[in-house]
């Protein structure tokens, strides 16, 4: 093969992708968006009985693996909330409210004063 040809090979494969980039290229139509989701409603139905983890933080703190070590029944671990706060209700580890902790009978339970809003569950992600 000469030159003169590899050149002529390239011009026409260059020419032939050209064609095949603008046939491809086709005007996209989209759907009519709806006012409500209302259609998507019966899909949310199917998740209603999946559980998911639920938990109530009273506090956190940080210890050292030495200072694990050395817990023995009776040990004190000092959290980071003062006993006035409230506590979080965690969903699947995400911040959705805050309450009080209750007795009811003989079992711990949680009265909700704060539900978080949308941009405080995103806060709470970071």
């Amino acid at each position: 093969m000469n030159p003169g040809d590899a050149w002529e090979a390239a011009g026409e494969l260059a020419r032939a992708s050209a064609e095949m980039a603008a046939a491809a290229v086709q005007p996209v139509a989209f759907g009519q968006l709806g006012p409500s989701v209302r259609g998507n409603a019966r899909n949310l139905d199917l998740l209603l009985d999946v559980e998911i983890p639920i938990s109530v933080e009273v506090g956190r703190a940080q210890m050292s693996l030495e200072e694990v070590l050395k817990l023995v029944p009776g040990s004190v671990v000092a959290l980071d909330k003062k006993a006035e706060e409230p506590v979080d209700l965690r969903v699947n580890g995400k911040l959705v409210a805050r309450g009080e902790v209750v007795l009811v009978d003989d079992t711990y339970g949680l009265r909700i004063t704060q539900i978080v809003d949308a941009s405080g569950r995103i806060e709470s992600l970071r």
